[in-house]
């Protein structure tokens, strides 16, 4: 229960950054075409190994943020059900209650700027 609760705290965020990491930079640096003189042109283009990195960079930690998710709605459902047993302290239910908060607002919001970012790589034309 540990690493899961874990993974729905921390598994949207590094998805998040692996998404920066890849499909961003990726994108940026497949542009640049050098010139004669060493010094590069930002008027290169999208090849398939570029593009496919792009989609792999994003669909991937989609997937794992999406996990995330899935993880924090098993996880609010074992605490609902801790909650009615009795022998439980307190203090480690409101702990528990503060990190469920916490990898749901994360777990979302990874997810909602990992989307946002897939949408603007395929409407905004690479290397314009």
């Amino acid at each position: 229960m540990r690493l899961l609760m874990w993974f729905a705290i921390a598994g949207g965020p590094a998805a998040w950054a692996v998404h920066l990491l890849t499909a961003w930079s990726v994108n940026e640096l497949s542009c640049l075409s050098p010139t004669a003189s060493g010094v590069a042109l930002h008027d290169g283009s999208l090849g398939i190994r570029s593009h496919t990195a792009v989609w792999l960079g994003t669909g991937l930690p989609w997937l794992v943020a999406v996990a995330a998710v899935g993880s924090c709605v098993l996880l609010t459902r074992a605490h609902r059900s801790a909650q009615q047993r009795d022998g439980v302290e307190a203090a480690i239910k409101e702990r528990t209650s503060l990190l469920l908060v916490l990898g749901w607002f994360l777990s979302l919001m990874s997810l909602a700027a990992i989307t946002g970012g897939g949408i603007a790589l395929l409407v905004l034309e690479p290397c314009a």
